[in-house]
């Protein structure tokens, strides 16, 4: 089975009626016998497992998901690319969480304007961006 390993899968796991899980195989471990599949990574144990299929092409499109890590951007580059990916951003004013998730529309050498219309001083704030994943 671990030829299945990076691939999108469905797994049909216990008994009828089974649950259905979609998503990557992202480890089959034997010294734990357990196989861990998609973004949340979970764990089902083998003698869980009924039937493990790969999923056909219309099957795939799971839902993009925010990565768990964030950046703090700094450089000009990365406003750019978080306006044209409309990348999920919070906004911290020194510990204070200003906005938890808003996305960037424009920036200037010193200012963001956020999606509300709110324009922010760049160095007044710090901007955390999560990309989508998937």
């Amino acid at each position: 089975m671990k030829h299945w390993v990076g691939k999108p899968v469905i797994m049909y796991c216990g008994d009828e009626p089974y649950t259905i899980m979609k998503g990557i195989l992202r480890k089959w471990d034997l010294s734990a016998s357990v196989a861990v599949i998609g973004h949340q990574e979970i764990a089902v144990p083998f003698r869980d497992i009924v039937v493990i299929k790969a999923l056909a092409p219309r099957e795939r499109a799971l839902p993009p998901v925010l990565h768990s890590v964030g950046y703090v951007m700094r450089e000009r580059q990365q406003f750019d690319n978080a306006v044209y990916f409309k990348s999920a951003v919070s906004v911290w004013k020194e510990d204070r969480l200003i906005v938890l998730n808003t996305t960037i529309v424009s920036h200037t050498k010193g200012s963001v304007t956020l999606q509300d219309g709110q324009n922010l001083m760049k160095g007044n704030h710090i901007f955390v961006v999560r990309s989508l994943r998937g």
